[in-house]
């Protein structure tokens, strides 16, 4: 086999064969095309709306407290502002999945604004203390977060319950609340542990013989937050046993909540401490017009007893105006 090697040309005075190559401008060694300055200048940057002034609490105490260790001796505060989310809850809300697309999310990755954010939120989490639901269970009223108002909500004022997606006891399939609760007169219990749930059981235990729900023009719905993983796990090997805690036409409408239940919207719906059970009383546009937390007072139960029967017969009164507005 032949070899054809090429002969070497001169090479020009000064000039080698380790010579440093010529260094090029870091835009074009990246392949970066440099775009030629307008002489236009930048449209100028939208000012960004403020945000809404924050809304007034919720509870008011007799004498505020001025450190951790008298807010755990002191009274609960008295429910009096409604609670709850400023819109209407959709179906596909709260699902727990990222609906941002590829493009938005690259957005938000570069986006400084949206970094300061998380930043904010990352340190409202780190400085939270993790016992602070357990050290605000007090003996005297075990983690009880408000004492529930005498009367409703009125309608006009009232906020919404939160949309939350989880499995039922019916079947493996998701489902959502807000199809459970739209058009029809609601008790929603919300808890995440056995003791909790005990303390729901204050409010609505024997509620079908006191009120309308025997009748079918009420009912309850239950929604058991179970975030960790590993015990959301546990708790569907057991479901069994679940089921036949309950009547089967209870199955659809309890709910195993695991994802969605974000802190702002715990905030928002007062669900405050997570060792604890809430009763929320909701109409037939998912409304919240009534709230209980702890376990319940006597006072606290008749008014729940008397919510239940005026919410009643309201939605019966809007039905049959309705139904004579299509008669005509």
């Amino acid at each position: 086999m032949r070899l054809f090697l090429r002969p070497l040309t001169a090479l020009p005075a000064g000039r080698c064969l380790l010579t440093k190559p010529r260094a090029l401008p870091l835009p074009q060694f990246l392949g970066i095309r440099l775009l030629a300055s307008s002489t236009t200048p930048p449209a100028p940057t939208p000012a960004k709306t403020p945000p809404p002034p924050p809304r007034p609490s919720p509870v008011e105490y007799e004498k505020p407290p001025e450190s951790e260790s008298e807010l755990r001796k002191s009274k609960p505060p008295a429910l009096v502002r409604p609670i709850g989310l400023p819109d209407a809850p959709q179906p596909h809300d709260n699902t727990g999945a990222d609906p941002r697309t590829w493009a938005q999310r690259r957005a938000d990755l570069v986006d400084y604004d949206r970094h300061l954010e998380k930043r904010a939120h990352l340190k409202h989490e780190m400085i939270k203390p993790y016992f602070r639901d357990f050290s605000r269970l007090s003996r005297q009223f075990q983690g009880k977060s408000w004492i529930a108002p005498s009367l409703l909500f009125r309608a006009d004022k009232a906020l919404h319950f939160p949309n939350l997606v989880g499995r039922t006891l019916a079947g493996p399939e998701t489902a959502d609340t807000t199809r459970a609760l739209f058009g029809k007169v609601s008790v929603v219990s919300v808890f995440s542990a056995q003791w909790a749930e005990r303390q729901v059981g204050t409010f609505v235990r024997e509620l079908e013989g006191e009120t309308v729900l025997q009748e079918g023009e009420a009912q309850l719905v239950d929604v058991n937050v179970e975030e960790n993983w590993m015990k959301a796990k546990l708790q569907r090997l057991f479901l069994g046993g679940l089921r036949k805690r309950f009547p089967e036409e209870r199955h659809k409408n309890y709910f195993l909540v695991q994802k969605g239940l974000t802190e702002d919207i715990r905030h928002s719906m007062g669900y405050w401490n997570s060792k604890v059970g809430y009763v929320y009383l909701v109409d037939w546009n998912c409304r919240i017009r009534w709230a209980g937390s702890g376990n319940a007072e006597p006072d606290e139960r008749a008014a729940l007893v008397r919510g239940v029967n005026k919410l009643v017969q309201d939605h019966k009164k809007i039905l049959a105006a309705m139904k004579a507005e299509e008669m005509k």
